[in-house]
């Protein structure tokens, strides 16, 4: 299944050594891709540490998955002695006033960052539409990445063994660059010749509506490497074409809008008007305190 997050200040470089490929794990507050060795990308200079990154680019020593009620492999450390303890806790005892140390005695603290396994599909929503608004669906991640993201869904469901290999072969390739096809819901989809392009032009069409030009016209999106979207520096905005949807369309981040609303925050307009990802899932009419004057969208 395709990651339902996007994807953003991701890690660059990592080539796997040794047989030792990237896995993934999705969770209900977070989609992780996990790097069992440090690196340090040979583009850019930058050393980057093992271990798990979230849609965000925040990284955790640990994670652990609930799974059945329980919290698996769980990192405990103890301030008195010092010492780390891995621990399966039940839900009750994550939640404790106070777990002891089996060496002191003393209090532990949990270490680990803790989540809900998802099983390689993330069903607090379907991945085929979003309540709220029908034929709307979650937003994927950029069109660079979804082979990959494809590649690890299917590690989670398939055979272990050989979804391992497969991805061991992936992460070989994977610096981020774009391909001529992507797959799709298991089938492969030509990718639309304008995102091929570090540069994007539109020509105002009337109103807010802008379309993509084969010359430079009224406006420039330009490609931002590290948040893996096109940018236009004059409305402050991201923005990148979903795939996963039928018929595609862009989704954009307003700054000043998108990030009052946290981890989420993606806008779609259509015929409605405009709508923002309130909630995990849940997807709303922009609330009125919020001018759309300023705000801007590429026919579809």
């Amino acid at each position: 299944m395709i990651p339902s997050r996007p994807r953003v200040n991701q890690p660059r470089g990592f080539r796997s050594t040794g047989g030792y490929g990237p896995s993934y794990y999705y969770g209900q507050r977070h989609e992780y891709i996990f790097f069992p060795l440090a690196w340090t990308d040979e583009e850019t200079g930058t050393y980057y540490e093992k271990g798990y990154y979230d849609e965000n680019g925040q990284r955790y020593d640990t994670v652990s998955f609930e799974k059945a009620g329980r919290y698996e492999n769980v990192v405990c450390h103890c301030a008195y002695c010092g010492q780390d303890t891995i621990m399966n806790l039940s839900a009750a005892e994550v939640t404790a006033q106070k777990l002891e140390c089996p060496n002191c005695g003393a209090s532990l603290e949990i270490r680990s960052a803790l989540d809900t396994y998802q099983n390689g599909i993330n069903t607090s929503v379907s991945m085929a539409s979003v309540p709220v608004r029908a034929k709307r669906k979650k937003k994927v991640w950029p069109v660079f990445l979804v082979i990959v993201a494809i590649l690890g869904g299917l590690y989670a469901l398939g055979s272990h063994e050989l979804k391992k290999q497969e991805l061991q072969q992936e992460a070989q390739s994977w610096q981020g660059t774009q391909s001529e096809s992507f797959r799709i819901n298991d089938e492969y989809e030509t990718m639309p010749d304008f995102l091929s392009q570090d540069t994007i032009y539109l020509s105002e069409t009337g109103g807010q509506a802008f379309a993509v030009s084969d010359s430079p016209a009224d406006k420039e999106l330009i490609w931002d490497e590290d948040a893996e979207s096109y940018y236009d520096e004059e409305s402050d905005c991201w923005l990148w074409y979903n795939m996963d949807v039928d018929p595609p369309l862009w989704q954009y981040w307003y700054e000043g809008i998108s990030s009052d609303f946290g981890d989420y925050g993606w806008m779609e307009h259509d015929a409605d008007g405009w709508f923002i990802e309130e909630s995990y899932g849940n997807w709303i009419e922009l609330p009125e305190e919020y001018d759309t004057g300023s705000l801007w969208y590429i026919e579809e």
